[in-house]
């Protein structure tokens, strides 16, 4: 915690910083760690989070990143710190126009992204496949969020990205797990042991796999360039996948390993392409093909 004055002070610049730059622009916490790089204001992700969490943080740190913090909220929403709100209030610059500040990867991590908080947003997601060429693939156990998005979601914001990418001859695919299957039954029982809402687990994916069979009727009578397929496999679930271009040098994915006792929607996601991380793309995409190579197609 900080404790004296002047630590108070940046760590309510931080604070409400943060507040308004999750609120207003989706930013999550590795994002605003790269912008606040670039700014040459860097801290480390402990540091940030000690800082939110009220815990106890140098003054040197604080006062870093409360500069960036200032920085970045006066470029990106014009906005300044107001001492006696307390908070960020508008400046109402004239001709203002935002200056986006580029996110610069911190050199222990070069070419993975994290997302520490869980899943990534529907924005975040569409703005990650929609260069896809030739695949785009979806491995879960429910899939539940991606059936949903059809449906939760305007057009606009999730359904017209698919159909881009089926009107550019991209080929999707999801895959999600065998309700019927005893791999099913175990998984979700052990999990149910910590998360009582895995309990009618089972039932959700009949429910989804209906919405899927509607959804892959609907695309293939449109005879798009691109195909909608979905797959069920039997095995026990370790990761997400989103995979986009798989196969290809252009290759990237997100991945998010199943946590125990943590709902999947709050596991990490790492984001990575084969340029940047070769070895280690290389390797997930060894186990996505085996996890996935004896799946049946649903419709």
């Amino acid at each position: 915690m900080a404790r004296t004055p002047k630590g108070k002070r940046y760590q309510t610049i931080v604070n409400a910083g943060l507040k308004l730059l999750y609120e207003q622009l989706g930013y999550i916490q590795s994002d605003i760690l790269g912008k606040l790089r670039t700014l040459r204001h860097d801290i480390s992700s402990a540091s940030l989070s000690n800082i939110k969490n009220d815990k106890t943080v140098g003054i040197a740190t604080l006062e870093t990143a409360a500069k960036g913090i200032q920085t970045l909220m006066e470029q990106e929403l014009d906005m300044a710190y107001d001492e006696t709100a307390g908070n960020f209030t508008a400046r109402n610059t004239p001709e203002w126009k935002p200056v986006v500040v580029p996110e610069k990867q911190d050199p222990a991590n070069q070419g993975i992204k994290v997302y520490a908080e869980g899943r990534a947003t529907v924005a975040q997601k569409t703005a990650f496949f929609a260069d896809a060429k030739h695949e785009l693939v979806e491995v879960g156990i429910r899939l539940n969020s991606f059936s949903t998005y059809f449906i939760s979601q305007s057009d606009s914001a999730y359904k017209q990205h698919i159909l881009n990418l089926l009107q550019r001859g991209v080929h999707i695919k999801g895959y999600l797990l065998d309700p019927d299957c005893e791999q099913a039954r175990m998984y979700f029982e052990d999990r149910s042991a910590e998360l009582e809402t895995e309990h009618r687990s089972l039932e959700k994916i009949r429910e989804v796999m209906q919405d899927l069979r509607s959804l892959c009727t609907q695309f293939k009578s449109m005879n798009l360039p691109g195909s909608f397929e979905i797959y069920i496999y039997q095995h026990i679930p370790y990761s997400l996948y989103l995979l986009v271009d798989g196969d290809t040098e252009e290759g990237k994915m997100m991945v998010s390993p199943y946590l125990y006792g943590i709902r999947r929607a709050n596991c990490p996601v790492l984001e990575f392409s084969k340029k940047d991380q070769e070895t280690l793309y290389n390797r997930y995409l060894e186990a996505y093909k085996a996890f996935t190579r004896d799946a049946r197609l649903l419709v």
